[in-house]
């Protein structure tokens, strides 16, 4: 495959602009883990985090295949096709 086509479809299903605040959302682990001490046994807690960390990116990639953003997709590829 050609870098430049992996590197868009990267940048489409993984916009940079909706993962810093996943990342920083996830650097706030401290506050947000009074939550988890409350709701999910220690020794599952870090199983939880990797769930939520794999649906986090599965919504924002899930999110990057509607509508106007899979027709740009698209037309990103065929320019770099040509």
């Amino acid at each position: 495959m050609n870098r430049e086509l992996i590197r868009t479809y990267i940048n489409h299903f993984l916009p940079r602009d909706v993962v810093g605040p996943v990342i920083i959302v996830f650097s706030l682990e401290g506050v947000i883990s009074g939550l988890f001490e409350l709701y999910v046994p220690q020794e599952y807690a870090t199983l939880s985090w990797l769930g939520i960390f794999f649906a986090s990116v599965w919504l924002v990639a899930k999110w990057g295949t509607t509508g106007e953003a899979e027709e740009k997709l698209e037309r990103k590829i065929e320019h770099i096709s040509e």
